[in-house]
């Protein structure tokens, strides 16, 4: 009996021609991503319509429904790539912490100076009232951590998260926000922490962690 010969299937080849419209459609995609993200902050997420984003970004708008379907399709893009790119720059700052009430008050200590220190950032966040997906994540993990471990006064996980960042999202919004530096951070981060019920000792310990000296990346260049 002659033994089974076993053909190994051939690779895929991506064609060159293909490869490079991939890049194309991604420098396209970036592009108007990029050309909105002034739009948006400042003009608010529900003024601006297509034919704005359109002439920003110079590009049809066949070409504009090609990537988003509707403004708020293209807001999130936008408020992926800042607010995303930013808070995966913070991680590792809070990676070695245990304490998840330190990790959550480091984290939105950084993230609050980055939006007061940046003006596009900043400009942004304020007009769209948001922080973004990933922020609404790492910080409900850390919120969850601290309720489980009996450390917040607030038991329900979805009313932690409006007082953190309800406080958060008005404190940007303040005159003060942009001339208080890192003091008004930690005033703020301390308002968060109160609002969530954490025992004053608590607080303090959260809000002793120094920040580092590093910036996290300029939005502009994203």
């Amino acid at each position: 009996m002659r033994a089974a010969v076993t053909r190994a299937k051939p690779r895929r080849v991506v064609h060159h021609r293909t490869a490079i419209g991939q890049l194309q459609r991604e420098a396209t995609r970036a592009l108007i991503i990029k050309s909105a993200i002034p739009v948006f902050a400042e003009h608010g997420p529900d003024i601006p319509v297509v034919d704005d984003f359109v002439k920003a970004a110079g590009v049809s708008r066949g070409t504009f429904y090609n990537y988003f379907p509707t403004t708020r399709d293209l807001l999130e893009a936008a408020m992926s790539t800042l607010s995303d790119e930013v808070i995966a720059a913070i991680v590792p700052a809070v990676a070695d912490m245990s304490d998840p009430l330190m990790r959550l008050a480091t984290a939105a200590r950084i993230y609050y100076r980055k939006a007061t220190m940046d003006p596009l950032f900043g400009a942004f966040l304020e007009s769209v009232s948001g922080v973004g997906t990933l922020a609404v994540e790492r910080a409900r993990g850390d919120l969850q951590e601290a309720m489980d471990a009996g450390l917040l006064g607030v038991k329900d996980i979805e009313l932690a998260q409006a007082v953190a960042f309800g406080v958060m999202v008005f404190a940007l919004k303040a005159p003060a926000a942009r001339s208080g530096g890192d003091a008004r951070g930690v005033e703020v981060v301390r308002a968060i922490l109160r609002g969530l019920g954490v025992a004053k000792p608590r607080i303090e310990r959260a809000l002793s962690a120094p920040l580092p000296l590093e910036e996290t990346p300029d939005v502009e260049k994203l």
